[in-house]
């Protein structure tokens, strides 16, 4: 959706941005009236397909009354696509005041912007999370399955970390991982922390 949304939305910023420069080029290359029904082919797409969950999310939160983000984004993007329509198709609807000379202004532009630019945050978001389980993943798989146990006497068994129980006393071999947190009663050593404090 953020591809797609992003390459229908290209050639409406580049509409604005021909506006900025001096002499406005693409004003002679396409005619206003044109342009704008070169901006609502171009935005439908974007706004109604890549913009889908958007609505869908915003018409949930009004019928759930638990009004969030994607409220916000659906009444916007939402309100901007729909006048834009309106003064494409039906010019004539507009009133004189909210008129630019003979031309009707469109918001198809800020409409396709705000939807890819929250697909933008969400594909981030996305990325950001599946790195996050990749390195609990990773700090999960650091505890070993078995802890080296004492018996009162002295003698070392093998157990299933699930049958460490709290009192038990327990080996940690050099170079081996620590199964469960505890108090050191005998020895010493230096741990490497780092998968755990990031250091």
């Amino acid at each position: 959706r953020f591809w797609v949304s992003l390459g229908l939305t290209a050639p409406i910023l580049a509409f604005m941005i021909g506006e900025l420069l001096p002499g406005r080029p693409l004003d002679r290359l396409v005619p206003h009236g044109l342009r704008n029904w070169i901006e609502f082919g171009l935005a439908t797409p974007a706004v109604l397909w890549g913009g889908w969950p958007f609505f869908d999310r915003g018409w949930a939160s009004v019928v759930n009354r638990y009004l969030n983000m994607f409220t916000l984004i659906a009444l916007g993007v939402g309100a901007a696509y729909v006048y834009s329509v309106v003064a494409t198709l039906a010019p004539s609807l507009i009133p004189a005041s909210f008129r630019m000379g003979e031309d009707v202004a469109v918001y198809f532009e800020p409409a396709a912007v705000i939807v890819v630019l929250v697909l933008l945050g969400q594909v981030l978001e996305l990325r950001a999370r599946g790195r996050t389980s990749a390195a609990i993943r990773n700090l999960l798989g650091l505890a070993p399955k078995t802890a080296h146990r004492l018996d009162p006497d002295g003698v070392e068994h093998d157990v299933p970390l699930e049958r460490v129980i709290v009192g038990d006393r327990l080996r940690v071999r050099p170079g081996g991982r620590i199964p469960v947190g505890g108090i050191v009663v005998e020895g010493a050593t230096s741990i490497d922390e780092s998968m755990v404090t990031g250091e």
